[in-house]
């Protein structure tokens, strides 16, 4: 081999690698860009709300599959306050997933726990807070 192939030799490689790289992490961001995504939520996420919410409602980027997906509502002291089982109009296009509380909510601070089942097998998860505030 002449001096001036070994020479090109490490450059080519290391070129190679680099486009490799790019290649592999430009699939990995369109992957992720096609999962679920929140889009948003009633309440809304960072909100303060004037009276108990009869249910939260989220809006998903596609349509996830209600079975596995879930709403967890933990209160400021992470107590869990019951939530029904998810159900949503499959009639709307648009339609919101939705667990209705069970019991009033008094004045303090909220997490939303979701977990959200899409067509792909993939779980989402995400955690948003909202404050009751009626006074």
């Amino acid at each position: 081999m002449s001096r001036a192939l070994k020479s090109l030799r490490f450059p080519l490689a290391a070129l190679a690698a680099v486009v490799l790289l790019a290649g592999f992490s430009i699939d990995r961001a369109e992957a992720a860009r096609r999962h679920t995504r929140l889009l948003k939520s009633q309440p809304m996420a960072d909100s303060t709300v004037k009276q108990s919410p009869l249910a939260i409602e989220l809006w998903f980027s596609e349509k996830i599959e209600l079975g596995p997906s879930k709403i967890e509502l933990l209160d400021a002291n992470k107590k869990a306050i019951p939530v029904s089982n998810l159900t949503r109009d499959d009639a709307k296009p648009d339609a919101p997933v939705v667990g209705r509380l069970v019991t009033e909510l008094p004045d303090g601070a909220y997490a939303v726990r979701w977990t959200a089942a899409s067509k792909d097998g993939h779980p989402v998860k995400g955690t948003f807070f909202f404050n009751v505030k009626s006074k």
